[in-house]
């Protein structure tokens, strides 16, 4: 009787104490890396040129090694500088006027400038691109989330955010798994892009109905739960308080961000 009791204890304790991720980043209050994150991300908005958006690119890697989430982190950011950074370069270099084109390919002449320029505006928006993939390795929206409602946010906005991204993980591993059984069945899902759009269609229909099953479920359970009590929510995660030193260096990087966004407008960078 005694083991039971001290099973239920431990048992019990475990939703009291504080979640431990295994590394000191990732255990930081998710407010905490959401404004650091941000305050980087648009930092190479203040300065000229395209060197401080490639200095913020090359930090987003170290900053996911010291969290232990760099095999997560880096195949995803690789893949969208090859995809959408490099697509917005040569958009952007192709056909931005300026004097002396480099070559010239019909009405496409590309320049100098136009390259420089493609180059800072794909850097910058891989730089805001990975702050969001970077905060979704590190900190996960549900931990944001949970961490807004312990500060006074109305648990049905949390829920809300929480549902929608919850909502394209899973169409898009309903979508997966129909495409896997279709696969299954004989039908061809491998060619050109014609047999892929005749094999993507038929895919719609059962990843609709099943995220509207969903759905139904989802509001059978809140329902259960008496999500919409007025009385307080419990949690099965608790979340370890922001510690001084992290608030100290979120205000030292917003510090610093502003003081560059005013330096820019005032003429000193």
């Amino acid at each position: 009787m005694s083991s039971e009791s001290g099973n239920s204890v431990a048992f019990g304790n475990r939703f009291r104490t504080h979640v431990d991720r295994g590394n000191p980043i990732r255990n930081m209050d998710p407010i905490v890396v959401f404004i650091v994150l941000v305050a980087i991300a648009i930092a190479p908005i203040a300065f000229p040129g395209f060197v401080a958006a490639a200095i913020v690119c090359l930090v987003y890697p170290v900053i996911a090694l010291f969290a232990g989430v760099a095999r997560e982190f880096l195949p995803t950011y690789l893949r969208l500088f090859l995809v959408v950074g490099l697509v917005l370069f040569v958009l952007r270099a192709a056909f931005i006027e300026g004097k002396d084109p480099l070559f010239r390919l019909g009405n496409i002449a590309p320049t100098w400038a136009g390259m420089e320029e493609g180059a800072r505006f794909a850097l910058l928006v891989m730089a805001i691109s990975g702050a969001v993939t970077l905060f979704f390795n590190v900190a996960t929206v549900r931990y944001l989330m949970l961490a807004l409602e312990l500060r006074g946010v109305t648990p049905r906005a949390t829920y809300v955010i929480l549902a929608s991204f919850q909502s394209i993980i899973d169409l898009g591993r309903h979508a997966r798994t129909v495409l896997e059984a279709q696969q299954s069945r004989g039908i061809e899902t491998q060619g050109n892009i014609i047999v892929r759009a005749r094999a993507f269609f038929p895919i719609l229909a059962p990843v609709f109905l099943a995220a509207i099953n969903q759905t139904e479920e989802r509001a059978i359970s809140l329902d259960a739960r008496a999500f919409n009590s007025n009385v307080s929510h419990t949690h099965l995660v608790t979340l370890r308080p922001a510690r001084p030193r992290e608030i100290v260096f979120a205000v030292v990087v917003v510090a610093a961000v502003l003081v560059a966004f005013i330096g820019s407008a005032l003429g000193w960078l």
